[in-house]
């Protein structure tokens, strides 16, 4: 450990930490409503809702980063979790088309690129040796989804109620602001230091390092996004149930999610980057299960498939952020990925409305099949870059 708390005090730091993941994951119910909402605000402020916070959080999390490397991270840490008490719970109340779009971009823009930022690189910095922060971070994700799951089943229970009690679960943000005052050390920025292990030595290179993975997350996460987010649509259109079904796909993702995010600090001792390579694979196959065999159990099951390729990457790619990079530029590595993810939500809306048009066809399913082979692509070229870099391992060592 970097900084000296006591069992209990980690305990309830990484409580609070967790819980945290409620303004990230607290967007989430636009997948529960998404209908509701297409039919209550007008088509551009719902594409406009789900696309401009993409383009805030690229700038807000690459500012956040750069903050986060240059004041304490606490602070950056609580203004986004204020911010996201004054917009997550209000969303669906707002009265008219652009103040929808307004609030949607601050809660969805600006509150996840604070949060997130400042969320890893706080555990981050509490934890220093590499194992354990894989572990830590795992576990910070796996709860990430297990938040997600129980605030999927939340919202689509309020969501069958009345459709604008949809947000109204985010109230317990709250909690979560004045449990991070008291048990959330506080973590003044980093002056220049020399690191070590797998560390880049120095300010220069790392750049190079953080490129390829905010591209990877970048097309992987468009890609996986865009069905997570528009699962509400898939169901529809195929028959397949309710708001209470598609918040049950939610959980089910979300808990598979958790499941794998817990188990990978182990995994990835066992493989390293090679870990990629599985949880493409399974985002694929989840994709292409509900593309060929649209039906209730096999939503399930390929959600089951998305959530546990989705849950090992996403960990990845936020852990390596901070191991790529010298210490005092974590969080700027850390926003760059953000940035990447937050950035892939902006043509999800267009895209869709796209490839749609070009099909001609009304049924979200149809382009499953153009999706699952995005993630089928990125899948080939993670295991062509691996054994690459094998070989090259094996010809240095010799």
């Amino acid at each position: 450990m970097s900084k000296e708390m006591t069992n209990i005090r980690k305990i309830l730091f990484m409580v609070v930490m967790c819980l945290s993941n409620v303004t990230i994951m607290g967007t989430t119910f636009y997948s529960i409503i998404m209908t509701k909402l297409y039919e209550n605000y007008a088509k551009w402020a719902v594409d406009a809702a789900i696309a401009i916070p993409g383009i805030i959080g690229l700038f807000a999390c690459l500012i956040a980063g750069k903050i986060s490397d240059l004041v304490n991270k606490k602070i950056l840490f609580l203004c986004g979790l204020v911010l996201f008490a004054l917009t997550g719970t209000t969303l669906a109340l707002v009265p008219n088309d652009l103040l929808f779009v307004v609030m949607a971009s601050l809660n969805g823009g600006i509150c996840y690129g604070i949060v997130s930022v400042s969320a890893v690189g706080i555990i981050s910095d509490t934890f220093s040796n590499e194992e354990e922060r894989s572990k830590m971070l795992g576990l910070y994700n796996g709860i990430m989804a297990l938040v997600g799951a129980l605030l999927a089943l939340l919202y689509g229970f309020c969501a069958d109620i009345n459709w604008k009690l949809g947000p109204a679960p985010n109230w317990f943000v709250v909690v979560v602001i004045l449990l991070a005052i008291f048990f959330v050390p506080s973590c003044p920025a980093k002056g220049n230091s020399e690191t070590n292990g797998e560390k880049i030595k120095g300010q220069k290179g790392w750049a190079k390092h953080i490129i390829p993975l905010a591209l990877a997350f970048f097309v992987v996460s468009f890609a996986a996004m865009t069905i997570f987010t528009y699962i509400d649509l898939y169901v529809t259109g195929n028959n397949l149930g309710t708001s209470s079904f598609t918040g049950l796909l939610g959980s089910v993702q979300t808990i598979t999610s958790f499941c794998f995010c817990s188990i990978f600090g182990w995994v990835y001792k066992k493989l390293k980057t090679r870990i990629t390579i599985p949880a493409y694979a399974l985002i694929a196959c989840g994709i292409f299960l509900m593309y060929f065999i649209p039906s209730k159990p096999t939503a399930i099951i390929g959600c089951m498939m998305f959530g546990a390729g989705w849950g090992t990457v996403y960990t990845f790619w936020f852990f390596r952020a901070t191991v790529v990079v010298p210490e005092n530029m974590v969080g700027t590595a850390t926003g760059i990925v953000t940035t990447a993810n937050s950035l892939s939500y902006f043509p999800m809306p267009y895209v869709m409305s796209f490839l749609m048009a070009m099909m001609h066809t009304e049924n979200f399913r149809d382009t499953f099949i153009i999706y699952g082979t995005i993630v089928a692509i990125a899948c080939v070229l993670s295991i062509i870059i691996n054994v690459k870099n094998r070989n090259s391992e094996q010809v240095t060592a010799e």
